[in-house]
């Protein structure tokens, strides 16, 4: 097999209903896959690894946008609440188009940086439940 390489270049992000992949410059959807805690007893075979609870997350680096449609202003207003995500990438390559779609608990970034720089928002948003996944593409 050959290697494969691919930019990325397009997303949609929807949350709650509303398009921001406009504003996104930088996501990570992670799945927060924990491992296990290795536990032992006083036999020769008892030893067993206790699952662990996935901790998924979307980070997302956005430029800043406090207009009433901005996703900054979005997260400000709905802080707390959760609300449903669709996320696809590569959606303009059929044979690599995939899905992600879940729930994700909103809360707002910090504002502020340094004089003269382009605001931009770093936030990372906890999911509740894991992520589903989903193959869209031929």
């Amino acid at each position: 097999m050959t290697a494969h390489n691919r930019r990325l270049k397009v997303i949609t992000l929807d949350i709650g209903g509303t398009q921001f992949e406009a504003q996104i410059s930088s996501w990570t959807l992670d799945p927060g896959i924990q491992d296990g805690e290795r536990q032992y007893t006083y036999v020769p075979d008892g030893e067993f690894v206790e699952d662990a609870d996935n901790e998924p997350t979307l980070a997302l680096t956005f430029f800043s946008d406090w207009r009433s449609n901005g996703l900054n202003d979005y997260l400000w207003e709905h802080n707390g609440e959760v609300a449903a995500f669709t996320l696809d990438h590569h959606p303009d390559i059929p044979a690599e188009h995939v899905r992600f779609t879940g729930s994700v608990k909103l809360r707002p970034g910090p504002v502020g940086g340094d004089v003269r720089t382009t605001e931009t928002t770093e936030v990372t948003l906890p999911l509740q439940g894991d992520p589903v996944f989903e193959r869209v593409g031929a």
